[in-house]
């Protein structure tokens, strides 16, 4: 072969690598195979057709792809996807960050959209999960309309038959009506008749009272019949004059019965005397837990839990790390006033709709933690004199433990609220804030 041709080969076999090198690289560079990634996970019920492979957008901008799909083990657990995200958005992923299922157009595609977190919500690790939403499926939908379209029709036959039914008792009723006032006009006729006689008859007795005829008359025209109700009229009033005396006579014996000298009086003392032992006794048994927890055998036990009890914590106690070991870390999401606060007409202060659902999102870091871990509503509010710091302060912490309390399995007595003012060091806009902290102490 000439050198010419010898040079042509080499050309087009060099050329050839050089396009297959290109190609492996933008295929690589597509894949992510040369940028640095984090990996994330979210769940689904139901993945709607979401592959292997599928884009992961964040925003809106391409992020990732989908790197396994996990099959769940039993019918009540969720598939579980692994994400690959590019590490420069890693910035924009938070606890409270939504994951969803979408289509690329209308019949396109299934990729994972991913819509960044609050500022307050603490970053995503490394392989840790954020919070799903469940894909839209339009078969489902139609399904539904297709039953509530039954639904209706049903319902509109059955109102249509009751309607005919109400309709022909409506005229049995008219027609019965009818026959009644034809019936009853006779008897009023005769009722009519009969009042007429009544009232000539009342009339002739009125007349021989009148008259005294009977004893109704002679009751009425009797003098001496009078005199003698007059009598025991009397009589009765004596009675109860004697009746009065008795009376007075028994709250004497009462009063005397419960004076000083009475028996009473000793029943009382001795009833006084019980509880105050009773409050003695229960004040010893104080002071033996307390002791108890301070015992050589059982301090330990309350060492490892690493606090006494949440209700005695002050806040200085707290700030010095009361409720912190060498096991227990703490987990902590700040929440804003504005967020989580407005007025009512009345003045009073109540949580918005806005910072319950914030309180939803911030929850979903702590419940995957025991029941049992400590848990503190921290309370941060400004104000010109100490109490006023204080009770604002408090007032919103309270706030926000009973909305918890009422909505997820929480230990209320693991649940406390910590009045802290204005001073928070490490929150986000510095060393003050206002609003809300939720921390949770939790083992390392």
């Amino acid at each position: 072969m000439s050198k010419k041709k010898l040079a042509v080969v080499g050309a087009f076999v060099l050329g050839g690598i050089l396009l297959f090198g290109v190609g492996l690289f933008l295929i690589g560079d597509r894949r992510m195979l040369f940028a640095d990634t984090v990996d994330v996970y979210a769940e689904f019920a139901q993945i709607a057709g979401l592959e292997k492979g599928a884009k992961v957008r964040v925003a809106g901008l391409d992020a990732g792809e989908v790197e396994t799909i996990h099959v769940p083990t039993s019918p009540s657990a969720k598939f579980r996807v692994k994400m690959r995200v590019r590490q420069e958005l890693r910035p924009l992923l938070r606890l409270d960050s939504l994951a969803s299922i979408q289509n690329d157009g209308l019949v396109g595609n299934k990729f994972i959209q991913i819509e960044p977190g609050t500022e307050q919500s603490p970053a995503v690790p490394d392989r840790g999960t954020i919070q799903s939403r469940e894909p839209f499926d339009l078969g489902s939908m139609l399904q539904k309309m297709n039953e509530s379209i039954d639904l209706v029709t049903t319902t509109i036959r059955d109102v249509k038959g009751g309607v005919d039914e109400a309709l022909t008792a409506v005229s049995a009723t008219a027609n019965d009506a009818q026959l009644l006032i034809a019936d009853i006009g006779s008897e009023l006729r005769d009722i009519t008749a009969s009042g007429k006689k009544v009232a000539a008859d009342l009339q002739t007795v009125i007349a021989g009272v009148r008259a005294g005829r009977g004893s109704l008359g002679k009751l009425v025209n009797d003098d001496a019949l009078y005199t003698r109700v007059t009598t025991i009229a009397d009589q009765a009033g004596k009675a109860m004059a004697n009746l009065r005396e008795a009376t007075e006579d028994a709250k004497a014996a009462v009063a005397d019965f419960r004076g000083d000298k009475g028996p009473i009086k000793g029943v009382t003392g001795d009833l006084q005397q019980s509880l105050a032992s009773a409050r003695e006794t229960f004040a010893d048994l104080a002071e033996a837990s307390e002791a108890l927890k301070h015992n050589f055998f059982f301090r330990g036990f309350f060492n490892k839990r690493g606090y006494f009890d949440l209700d005695d914590v002050t806040a200085d106690q707290y700030r010095a790390g009361a409720l912190e070991s060498k096991e227990r870390r703490v987990l902590r999401v700040w929440v804003s006033h504005e967020v989580l606060f407005d007025v009512d007409p009345n003045g009073a202060l109540q949580l918005t709709d806005d910072g319950k659902r914030r309180l939803d999102s911030a929850m979903g870091a702590f419940l995957r933690y025991p029941r049992n871990s400590p848990f503190v509503v921290e309370g941060y509010a400004g104000g010109l004199t100490t109490d006023e710091r204080f009770r604002d302060s408090r007032h919103q912490a309270q706030l926000v433990r009973d909305y918890l309390i009422g909505r997820y399995p929480l230990n209320p007595s693991n649940v406390a609220v910590m009045p802290l003012g204005p001073d928070a060091p490490g929150s986000p806009t510095g060393d003050k804030w206002n609003g809300v902290g939720l921390a949770m102490f939790v083992e390392k």
